[in-house]
Order: structure tokens, then sequence, then C-alpha cells
């Protein structure tokens, strides 16, 4: 991985966490805007990538490393090009297969790293966790997919729920009773529950 440094909008120095398993295929990790990569899906997921044999590169925000406040309409565009720029500067090998996971307004950059990434690599599939009507109104998701969310998500319409159900080319699973984070509130144990079941669907697509 190249030592060079990226100064960030948000003042702090960006470097991307990077887990070297000598391995030809690579799993990009994208958290949400408060959902950071600590959270059960996404160190689980990290873990899992891992266990399987990935190298794992997980990226943190310019504004969650300076503790800033993030504007959306004003920063997304900022924090999108500043992630791009982080995970080109890391990727030195040539990888045979990358994955790509993201959580909430990470599918959103997702969408953007598909782009980049496409022209240097062929198999690039995706892992979307929560992702939100703006991903869904403004970008895609990708053929040969898979979505985990919530029934109860304030963050994906109805509508855009039944889209991505219908489509024959994306795997989803659906929690009943999860919200944006996944949980389902007042059950613990249903949503530790959910959260095992949603990294066995996990394990069984990425192993496909």
């Amino acid at each position: 991985m190249s030592n060079k440094i990226i100064k960030s909008y948000w003042g702090v120095e960006l470097s991307p966490r990077f887990i070297d398993a000598g391995s030809k295929k690579l799993c990009i990790i994208l958290p949400g805007i408060g959902y950071c990569l600590d959270r059960s899906y996404l160190d689980y997921s990290k873990q899992l990538a891992k266990e399987i044999g990935y190298d794992v590169l997980e990226i943190e925000y310019g504004y969650q490393i300076n503790r800033s406040e993030f504007n959306i309409e004003k920063e997304f565009s900022i924090m999108v090009s500043e992630s791009l720029e982080v995970i080109d500067n890391a990727i030195e090998k040539e990888y045979e297969e990358i994955l790509i996971i993201g959580k909430s307004i990470g599918t959103s950059v997702q969408s953007f790293l598909n782009k980049d990434l496409s022209g240097r690599f062929k198999n690039i599939r995706n892992i979307y966790i929560s992702p939100i009507n703006k991903t869904l109104d403004e970008f895609n998701i990708e053929s040969n997919s898979l979505v985990i969310t919530g029934d109860k998500d304030p963050l994906l319409s109805i509508a855009h729920r039944v889209e991505i159900e219908k489509r024959k080319d994306v795997e989803s699973f659906i929690i009943e009773g999860a919200n944006h984070a996944l949980d389902i509130e007042g059950n613990i144990m249903n949503t530790v529950d959910a959260l095992k079941e949603s990294l066995q669907i996990e394990k069984d697509f990425i192993l496909k």
C-alpha cells in the first residue's frame, strides 16, 4: 500500500485500514454517516471476509476521523472524491475479485466506486446494507448483488424496497421489523438472530 499522505477537507490525514492477507481478492467496506466501522454489521462483515480469505480495505471518512458534523447536500461529493482517492491510492495489486460492502450513505459512495473500478477490475460484486433512497433515486443497485435491509427503515421507501425485491439479478434479505440500523426495537434477541442470519446469507453469497 502506498504511503502517500492524503489531506482531507475536514483537516485530517486520510489513510485506510488495510489488512493484507496475501489474497487475490479484496473486500472494500464503506460505512454510513453515523454507522461506523466498529458497528456490528460492518465489523462482522469484515471478520467474515477475512475468514473467507479476502484482503480487507476499510474506509473512514474525514468528518468521522475529525468528529465533525456532515452536511450531505454540500459535502457528499467531497466525501466521495476523497474516498475514491484513498482507495485508488491503496490498491496496488491486480485483484481477481473485488467485493464492495456499503452501509447507508456508503451505498451511494459504492455507486461511484463501481464506476471508478470497473475499467480496472472485471469481477466486482456488491453487498448493500440498508441502502437509502438517495442510492436508488440517483444511482442504482448493481446486478449480481445482495441487498440487506429492514422493512421498517424510514430511509428506504416501500416503493424502492419493492423494486429491489422484484429484481431477478439481485438477491435480497428483508428483515421484518428492522429499522435503519437493522435493529428490531424492543427485541434484542430477534436483532441478534437477524444479524446471525444476515451473516450466513452474506457468506453464502460471497462463496457462490
